[in-house]
C-alpha cells in the first residue's frame, strides 16, 4: 500500500507531489496529459491586487513561500521556469497616483512598491500619467514546468497517464482501491475536473474562461511587465503574452474571436506599435463563489480529500495551500475557515 494517490497534475497536483516527496511520502499521481488550466495560465507571481491596488490574499506570506518553492523545483527539473520583471501599472488618472501613494505606505506594499510614479520613456507606450512600479515580480513558465515534471514523475513511474474514473474508486477499511493501487489517501487536484467528480460535488466549483495571446512586436523592446486594462508579459525574442480574458458564462471548448478582439482593442490603448499575433489559447480556471481555494478532506469519508478553487493566482497559491493540506492529513494542523471545505454545506 502506498500513501496517496494525486489525481491531477496542473500548479496544485505538482506542489503536493512535491510536499509528498520532500516529506518522503509514496505516491503515484493519476493526470490525462491533456491542456489544462496550469498550461494556459499566464504564470504572474504578484502580491498586489493592481486594480484596488491593495495587498491580494495573503500576498507578500504567498510570495516568501511559492518563490523558493519553485527555485527548489528549477533545480530538481533541471530547467529555468522563473522569470523576474517588474510590474509597471499604468497610471490612467490622478486617482490612480493617490491610490498608489496611498496604498505604498501600508506596511504589507512597502517592499514591492515604489513611492514616487515614474515617467515613461517608451515612446510605444501610451501612458502619459506615468507607472506605478511592482518589484519583486515576474513569471512562472507553467506550460514547461508541467511538462517537465511529468516527465519526472513517469521517469520515477510515479505518472500514471490515464483519465480518472471517479465511479472506479473504491473506499476500504484504511484507504482507498483503484484498479490494482491502494493508497490510505487519495487527493483530488483536478481544477475544473472536480465539477464531475461525484465524491465532491457539493462544492460549487465553477469553470471561468481565460484566453490569452503571443503577439510579436519589434519595435517595442520591453523588459518590464506592463499591466493597463490587460497584462503584458514580455518572453524575449520580442514575443509578449498579452492577456487575460474572464467570462464565466462561456463555457465553450478553444479560443473565440469574441476574446481575441476584446484583448486587441484593451491592447491598442496600450500600445501603438505595430504587432502581429503568433498564438492564442484558452482554458478554463476553476474558481469558487467567494474566489478563494478550497481544501480539506471529505466530511463523511476522510480518505478522500481536494484543494482546488486556486483561480488566477494558482501560480502563489498552490504551494502555500497543499503545505497547509498535507499537514493537516498527516498532522491534523487546522486549515483556516476561510479556505477550508467546511465552508460548504454537504
Amino acid at each position: 500500500m502506498i500513501d496517496y494517490i494525486v489525481v491531477g497534475l496542473g500548479l496544485s497536483g505538482i506542489s503536493f507531489c512535491q510536499k509528498l516527496s520532500n516529506d518522503q511520502k509514496s505516491f503515484v499521481a493519476i493526470d490525462h496529459g491533456k491542456q489544462s488550466a496550469s498550461r494556459v495560465a499566464s504564470g504572474l507571481f504578484n502580491p498586489m491586487a493592481l486594480k484596488r491596488t491593495k495587498p491580494a490574499w495573503k500576498g507578500p506570506q504567498l510570495m516568501s513561500m511559492a518563490i523558493p518553492f519553485y527555485k527548489a523545483l528549477e533545480i530538481d527539473l533541471g530547467i529555468q521556469c522563473v522569470h523576474h520583471a517588474s510590474i509597471l501599472k499604468i497610471m490612467q488618472q490622478t486617482a490612480d497616483i493617490n491610490d498608489w501613494h496611498r496604498a505604498s505606505a501600508i506596511a504589507d506594499c512597502r517592499s514591492y512598491l515604489n513611492h514616487d510614479i515614474v515617467q515613461n520613456s517608451n515612446p510605444f507606450i501610451a501612458a502619459p500619467l506615468g507607472f506605478g512600479i511592482v518589484k519583486k515580480t515576474g513569471w512562472v513558465d507553467t506550460a514547461l514546468l508541467v511538462d517537465r515534471y511529468s516527465l519526472y514523475l513517469e521517469s520515477k513511474k510515479a505518472l500514471i497517464k490515464t483519465a480518472f474514473d471517479s465511479f472506479a474508486l473504491q473506499l476500504t477499511e484504511n484507504g482507498v482501491r483503484y484498479g490494482k493501487i491502494k493508497a490510505k489517501h487519495i487527493v483530488f487536484t483536478q481544477g475544473v475536473g472536480l465539477i464531475n467528480n461525484p465524491w465532491f460535488s457539493f462544492i460549487p466549483i465553477q469553470k471561468t474562461k481565460g484566453e490569452l495571446m503571443v503577439i510579436e512586436c519589434e519595435d517595442l523592446q520591453e523588459k518590464s511587465i506592463i499591466h493597463g486594462g490587460v497584462f503584458m508579459i514580455p518572453l524575449g525574442n520580442n514575443r509578449y503574452r498579452v492577456g487575460s480574458t474572464y467570462k464565466w458564462k462561456d463555457q465553450t471548448e478553444g479560443t473565440t474571436t469574441n476574446a481575441r478582439r476584446s484583448l486587441q482593442k484593451k491592447l491598442n490603448d496600450i500600445i501603438s506599435a505595430p504587432y502581429r499575433i503568433i498564438s492564442q489559447t484558452a482554458g478554463f480556471r476553476p474558481t469558487t463563489p467567494d474566489r478563494r481555494p478550497v481544501l480539506g478532506v471529505h466530511p463523511e469519508f476522510p480518505q478522500l480529500a481536494i484543494c482546488n478553487g486556486m483561480g488566477s493566482r494558482g501560480v502563489l497559491q498552490a504551494p502555500f495551500c497543499t503545505g497547509l493540506l498535507c499537514d493537516h492529513i498527516e498532522k491534523g494542523i487546522p486549515i483556516p475557515h476561510e479556505i477550508n471545505i467546511n465552508r460548504f454545506e454537504y
